[in-house]
């Protein structure tokens, strides 16, 4: 959850703006109390249990296939956007 603006008090913990909270994927429950007019992002999901590489806007398994997905993009596999 990320509070992008105002401020609230989230299972018990106050959170201010540009604050992200994880949650532990455990419970049924989340209480979530606006203490000020605020703007919240709740994402949710469930885990993959895989590896995990990330560049720039790239994000796969493993770092080999970051590579392709770069060169990929750069030989212009995924399109050309049009000015």
């Amino acid at each position: 959850m990320l509070l992008i603006k105002g401020s609230a008090v989230i299972n018990g913990s106050s959170v201010s703006t540009d604050q992200f909270v994880l949650f532990n994927n455990e419970g049924e429950q989340i209480n979530i109390e606006a203490t000020e007019d605020a703007t919240i992002l709740v994402l949710s999901g469930e885990p993959i249990d895989e590896p995990i590489a990330q560049y720039g806007p790239f994000l796969m398994n493993t770092w080999q296939e970051i590579e392709q997905a770069i060169q990929d993009v750069n030989t212009g596999k995924f399109g050309v956007l049009e000015d």
